[in-house]
C-alpha cells in the first residue's frame, strides 16, 4: 500500500475479547491478565493456532484510574532504560458489571518481563490491585485512551504505522457497541470468505472526535478496507 504521510492521532479504542489470568512471574498478589487471541472476529476461521511463547497484550490492573499525564509521564521514564521496546495504553476492563483500570502492555520479549514492567511502574508510583478475584477466561469489554501513529492512505483510510494488518477507516456517526455487533455481524454475512476483526473507536482530528472502525487482517489492504467499509455504510442509519 502506498502512503501519503505519517501522523499521530489521540482517540479510544473498544473491543470485546477473552482474557486469562497470569498467576506466575508477576509482582505478589496483584491481577494480571492476557489476551491470548487478541483478534477473535479473525482467527476463529483457522484452527490450530498455536499460541505464541512471549506475551502477546497483557493487561496489568492498577489501584485506581491514573490521570493520562502520571501514565505518560511513568512510562517515557520506563522506556528509556527497560529493556524491551514495549508499547502501551492506559484503559478500563469491564467483566460483568465490574470495572477494572488497566495498563496494556504489547511487545514484551518473555514473560519475566511482566514482574519487571510492574516494579518499574510501581517506582514511578503508579500500583496495582491486590486480591481481586477475577474468572479465568472471562469476556471483558475493553476501552483503551491511546495514541495512534497512523499512515494516511486516502482520506478516511489509515493503516497502523507501527502494528501490521491492522488499519482504520472514518464512519459518519458514533455507534453503540450493540449496533456495531449487529452490524458486524450482517456485514461479514455478506462478505463470504473475507475475514476480519473489527473494533470500535475514534479519533481527535481538527478539534472534532471523528468515528471509525479498526480492522484487522493478514491480507489487509486499502481496497479490502472499502470493500468493507462500504458493506458498513450500507448499513448505518
Amino acid at each position: 500500500m502506498t502512503t501519503k504521510n505519517y501522523a499521530i492521532k489521540f482517540g479510544s479504542l473498544l473491543k470485546e475479547e477473552i482474557l486469562e489470568i497470569i498467576k506466575d512471574k508477576i509482582l505478589p498478589n496483584t491481577v494480571v491478565l492476557e489476551a491470548v487471541n487478541p483478534f477473535p472476529g479473525y482467527y476463529e476461521y483457522y484452527e490450530n493456532l498455536q499460541k505464541d511463547i512471549k506475551p502477546y497484550y497483557i493487561y496489568l490492573v492498577t489501584d485506581k484510574k491514573y490521570s493520562l499525564e502520571e501514565f505518560t509521564r511513568a512510562t517515557q521514564k520506563i522506556m528509556k532504560s527497560f529493556d524491551a521496546k514495549f508499547h502501551a495504553a492506559i484503559g478500563s476492563i469491564t467483566i460483568y458489571n465490574d470495572v477494572y483500570n488497566v495498563i496494556r502492555i504489547r511487545r514484551l520479549n518473555t514473560y519475566d518481563q511482566v514482574r519487571e514492567l510492574q516494579e518499574a511502574y510501581t517506582s514511578e508510583g503508579i500500583n496495582f490491585e491486590m486480591h481481586k478475584n477475577i474468572q479465568h477466561n472471562s469476556k471483558a469489554m475493553i476501552q483503551l485512551t491511546k495514541f495512534f501513529a497512523v499512515d494516511v492512505l486516502e482520506d478516511g483510510f489509515f493503516t497502523d504505522h507501527i502494528e501490521p494488518n491492522h488499519g482504520y477507516f472514518t464512519i459518519p456517526q458514533k455507534l453503540s457497541w450493540s449496533q456495531f455487533e449487529e452490524l458486524t455481524k450482517q456485514v461479514k454475512y455478506n462478505m463470504d470468505m473475507i475475514h476480519f476483526d473489527a473494533s470500535l473507536g475514534f479519533i481527535y482530528d481538527h478539534f472534532k472526535a471523528i468515528d471509525m472502525i479498526r480492522i484487522y487482517s493478514e491480507k489487509l489492504d486499502l481496497d479490502l478496507m472499502k470493500k468493507i467499509k462500504s458493506k458498513y455504510l450500507e448499513r448505518i442509519k
